[in-house]
């Protein structure tokens, strides 16, 4: 008589319906956001609702969105001049002369939007080499093209859990780079 199926899970100990659960919410999140720029918050939350059952309730203040389920809660930040969240690390690669246009916060990870006068190609080489000067091990470098790339780290955090550091980089236009950096301390 065979045994209970194994539970498949990822390098991180992430079970895939725990994984499947978060892409979901991130899904939402971006229709969401989509049309709450729009000026559409009833449709955006009605969406959400019925696309979760009704099992996120949302909470809205100025420019800011809380999304919370059984799961934990999500914090969105949209507009211009946002500030880096306080805890954010300072040994994590930004470029000169950043605006941040976007703040989320998921239970241990965090993604900030940010737009850098530049092109791809000198952000990408900038970001390697200041994330290897302060003692972050680089686990991927992607270029697509001139016009994007993504870079990923490791680096021991407290105790034995690692810390990640993505960073996606995309040209924004008019001599400019959109930077998405994600941030993840802690498993999930």
């Amino acid at each position: 008589m065979p045994g209970p199926a194994p539970i498949n899970r990822t390098p991180s100990g992430d079970t895939m319906a725990s994984i499947a659960l978060r892409s979901r919410l991130h899904g939402l999140l971006a229709l969401a956001l989509v049309f709450a720029a729009a000026g559409c918050q009833r449709a955006s939350d009605a969406m959400v609702e019925r696309a979760s059952g009704g099992q996120v309730a949302i909470e809205r203040d100025g420019d800011t969105v809380v999304l919370k389920g059984k799961e934990g809660e999500m914090t969105i930040q949209g507009g211009d001049g946002l500030a880096l969240p306080k805890a954010f690390p300072d040994d994590v690669y930004l470029p000169r002369g950043y605006a941040i246009n976007s703040v989320m916060d998921l239970q241990g990870v965090n993604v900030i939007g940010l737009q850098a006068p530049g092109k791809v190609p000198g952000l990408f080489a900038d970001a390697r080499e200041a994330m290897a000067a302060q003692g972050w091990k680089e686990t991927m470098a992607m270029q697509h093209s001139a016009d994007s790339a993504m870079l990923a780290f490791e680096k021991p955090g407290s105790g034995d859990e690692p810390r990640s550091a993505m960073l996606a980089f995309n040209d924004g236009g008019d001599d400019s780079v959109t930077l998405s950096v994600q941030l993840r301390s802690t498993r999930q």
